[in-house]
């Protein structure tokens, strides 16, 4: 038995589940509660919460958090969370679900990454209940919310302008989060060495397994990432032993993950037009061109981006308007590209025919 499972197995006892006691409220087995967490005031006369939905099962179990929009202007997230807590399946889960589809309340009703004062919340961790308010959040979170938690999730989506092909990232030298990233069915996983101040480094610290699913773009929805989301979380969770598989689970070509070596960007020599020449997945050889920038009226020489070392895009800046110096590609490699091939044309089969719902009982 592997290490995840010895550890996750000794949480499914069998045994009648025990209240959940958060944020003064006491949730019983069996129990599914939507709860507002008081949030710290920015002004004392347009207070804050944060929405916290809460399935706790009748059987003892792991305790799962799933959260979403760390940074304001990423909604595939917050969609994947909505989608996921409709499932009628949970209502059988051993143990419990704690889902916060909105984290960063400020920045999502502003369309922002930005808190007050121009801070980024995913670099507060854990914080302290005195000084930004960032800090105050992060302390906030971490006290009332990830304290609970055995493992995580987090949603994320590529930055503004900029679309990602679905991927896990995590700390791959903690084997935990290795083995439960296998559940996930993106192409590729990425070794992610958590940063002093993030919450990936908080988990880090805490001994507590988490993944970072990120995919599309910040601003947008992308329904073929939001329903892969939802579709990979609801395998973590059979993963933990919190759900059995149901002889009705529509089964279908798993997408193994490959894990990636090495991901760099590629930087625009000149500021101009893009005009790119592949897609996210695609395949790219050594000194192929990959992109032509050229000045918007034609009046000067045109520029070709060549690919400086084979890979495949995981990346890429969907703006036609570059200035020099700004990221156009993420190119990743891989030990065996045989095996990423398969695992991105998989990918990609799966996704035909996806539409903007997701079908409840087939997960």
């Amino acid at each position: 038995m592997s290490e995840l499972m010895k550890r996750f197995e000794i949480l499914c006892t069998g045994k009648k589940n025990t209240k959940l006691n958060i944020f003064n409220t006491v949730v019983n087995p069996g129990e599914s509660i939507s709860l507002a967490l008081p949030l710290p005031e920015i002004l004392g006369y347009a207070p804050f919460y944060m929405p916290v939905k809460i399935i706790h099962g009748k059987l003892a179990g792991p305790c799962l958090l799933v959260f979403a929009t760390m940074r304001g202007n990423e909604f595939n997230g917050m969609e994947i969370i909505k989608r996921l807590m409709k499932l009628s399946t949970l209502k059988k889960i051993k143990g419990t679900i704690i889902a916060v589809p909105v984290f960063n309340v400020y920045g999502m009703l502003n369309r922002s990454k930005f808190l007050p004062g121009e801070g980024l919340l995913e670099e507060c961790f854990p914080g302290k209940e005195s000084g930004d308010y960032g800090s105050r959040l992060a302390n906030l979170f971490v006290r009332e919310v990830f304290s609970k938690c055995d493992c995580c999730v987090e949603f994320c989506s590529g930055r503004l302008n900029y679309n990602s092909l679905p991927h896990v990232h995590t700390d791959l030298t903690y084997g935990l989060n290795k083995e439960l990233a296998q559940s996930f069915q993106v192409p590729i996983v990425t070794d992610l060495k958590p940063q002093s101040g993030s919450i990936q480094y908080e988990a880090a610290q805490r001994d507590k397994p988490m993944l970072v699913y990120q995919a599309g773009e910040a601003m947008r929805f992308d329904y073929k990432a939001i329903n892969l989301g939802v579709r990979s979380t609801m395998s973590l969770i059979r993963k933990l032993n919190m759900l059995s598989t149901s002889k009705n689970t529509k089964e279908s070509k798993k997408t193994q993950p490959v894990v990636s070596t090495k991901g760099d960007w590629i930087y625009t020599p000149q500021s101009g037009l893009a005009t790119n020449y592949k897609n996210l997945g695609d395949k790219v050889a050594c000194g192929e061109m990959i992109s032509k920038i050229s000045e918007p009226l034609g009046n000067a020489q045109e520029i070709i981006v060549k690919a400086p070392y084979e890979g495949f895009i995981t990346s890429l800046n969907e703006m036609p308007l570059v200035y020099e110096g700004e990221a156009l590609f993420k190119i990743a490699t891989f030990e065996k590209d045989e095996q990423i091939e398969a695992s991105v044309q998989n990918w990609s089969e799966n996704q035909d025919g996806t539409s903007n719902s997701t079908e409840n009982e087939s997960l």
